[in-house]
């Protein structure tokens, strides 16, 4: 099970002038793209919300996508848990008439790659940045470009699990009700 409970929260420097419903679509498109891009390649996800969370004194909104168990590829590993969820911000960025490369700086998610290199490493696959991938690894440029491709593919199923997880009380949708809004079938 990996728990993307673990980062920083979104009260930064670089955040300090974003309005509070904004960070929350974002968090909400971020968080819609793992789980939608996930449960398409087989992940079943136990839980996708937004929250907020206060570590060292710091209070800020976060999202967290909870798998009970994931499937597939080295590919769909990293392009689910480290690609999909900034490749959805950026998406939802442009389709508003918002993406700047400030407000694109702010997709991006540090935390998603660090844990899915740590995955991939734990495994012996070799990633580089850009470029060709070695033998058996992955490039991350190619990661990014397929995240971007199938967020595109998928964007009306990831518009409606964001929207619906905006419109929940507390902001929180369980797996399978997600898997519903967007009409994928689970096993």
């Amino acid at each position: 099970m990996h728990e993307l409970d673990e980062h920083t929260p979104y009260r930064h420097a670089r955040y300090q002038f974003t309005p509070l419903p904004l960070i929350q679509r974002g968090l909400a498109y971020h968080e819609a793209g793992h789980v939608v891009l996930g449960q398409l390649v087989g992940f079943t996800c136990e839980r996708v919300r937004i929250h907020t969370i206060t570590r060292d004194g710091v209070t800020g909104w976060s999202g967290a996508t909870t798998w009970a168990r994931s499937f597939g590829t080295y590919l769909d590993v990293a392009v689910v848990c480290g690609a999909a969820g900034q490749a959805a911000d950026l998406h939802q960025l442009a389709e508003s008439g918002r993406l700047t490369p400030e407000t694109a700086s702010l997709t991006v998610a540090d935390h998603d790659k660090q844990m899915t290199l740590s995955i991939l490493n734990a495994e012996g696959v070799a990633v580089t940045e850009t470029g060709p991938a070695p033998e058996g690894g992955l490039a991350w440029d190619h990661v990014m470009a397929t995240a971007q491709q199938r967020v595109d593919r998928e964007w009306d199923r990831i518009t409606a699990v964001a929207e619906a997880l905006l419109a929940a009380p507390d902001f929180t949708l369980t797996g399978t009700q997600a898997a519903q809004i967007a009409g994928i079938t689970t096993a």
